[in-house]
């Protein structure tokens, strides 16, 4: 206890050191939302419900910044906040559930720019394995998560401390440490870490690499500890996007049998000012007793405005033998 102590007053002792004082009035704030709605409909009926309307997302925010330096972001989501337990196989083996469209603190963050090339952030966090990169470049979060959100690879968010350094205007690295129990639940009596790291390197303006690594160990006898891997890379100019992932989970469950495997490719093209059209391909090479199966989608989209996005779209799931068109509705307020 007494190091870490003495690690944060030498960090703290830096800081005040060498961050340069910040004496710009802090702005006015803004309130944001999101709201994403569906209709399904399962052709081969093999879901239950195999049709309906729902609403996977509905997000309220509000961000502020105090200074040039300091700036804080609060998000709470309703969605379903199911936790799966996968012990041997894909099947459910344990879980708990609140509502189907359980509210629940997603994101609640606070930023300091301690210098231009260093960055602190505190509180509940997005997740950098796929949140903050892959989830905006796909931009098409209305009609269906990316991959590893979608079977969860990883927590959304979670409640830690981050440092980002910017060592070139290109290059991004960050570390952080969190509980590693996601936005629902408090630390475990374990009281173990989740230890990740972050680079990001965009050569250009349209063009991005990423990796990924996170650990976390286990301690109780019989289990094995978890660790993920993923790389990424990313395309957006013009009328084209397109972009290519590997990820890897070792020990989801911290037992044998339970690794996530597989990588995804998407794209979209602009086919004139409203409109474009999409496509994505999620190769699973293992999930729990799934191997070698697809979930694939394609689809339209039109918008209006630039705020509101409307989407058609089939989606096809090999293993579970679903084909599934639907519509898709999304918008940011």
């Amino acid at each position: 206890m007494k190091k870490i102590a003495l690690v944060v007053l030498i960090i703290v002792t830096v800081l005040n050191t060498y961050s340069q004082s910040d004496t710009s009035k802090p702005d006015p704030g803004k309130f944001f939302a999101d709201i994403h709605t569906f209709f399904v409909y399962d052709v081969n009926e093999n879901t239950t419900p195999h049709t309906g309307f729902g609403i996977n997302t509905a997000i309220i925010g509000y961000k502020k910044s105090l200074s040039q330096k300091v700036n804080a972001t609060i998000i709470y989501d309703v969605t379903r906040t199911t936790n799966f337990t996968f012990p041997d196989t894909i099947g459910i083996s344990s879980y708990f559930e609140g509502s189907k469209y359980t509210a629940f603190l997603k994101m609640a963050e606070i930023d300091w720019k301690v210098k231009p090339w260093a960055e602190l952030c505190f509180g509940q966090l997005l997740n950098e394995q796929y949140l903050t990169v892959q989830d905006k470049h796909w931009g098409l979060r209305y009609v269906n998560t990316t991959m590893q959100e979608y079977f969860r690879f990883g927590n959304p968010a979670d409640f830690g401390a981050r440092i980002k350094f910017f060592p070139t205007k290109t290059l991004m690295l960050s570390a952080t440490v969190v509980n590693g129990e996601g936005p629902f639940r408090y630390q475990d009596n374990e009281s173990l870490f989740q230890y990740c790291f972050n680079a990001e390197y965009r050569p250009k303006e349209h063009l991005i690499f990423k990796v990924y690594a996170d650990y976390q160990p286990h301690s109780q006898s019989g289990t094995l500890d978890r660790s993920a891997f993923s790389i990424f890379s990313g395309y957006k100019k013009g009328k084209w996007m397109a972009g290519a992932e590997y990820n890897l989970v070792k020990n989801n469950s911290y037992n044998v049998s339970t690794d996530l495997n597989g990588f995804s490719l998407f794209s979209s093209f602009k086919t004139g000012e409203k409109t474009a059209v999409f496509a994505r391909a999620d190769y699973l090479l293992e999930y729990g007793n799934v191997e070698n199966e697809i979930y694939f989608m394609a689809g339209a989209e039109y918008r209006p405005v630039p705020a509101l996005g409307l989407a058609v779209s089939i989606k096809r799931n090999t293993w579970l033998n679903t084909f599934m068109p639907g519509l898709n509705a999304g918008i940011r307020l």
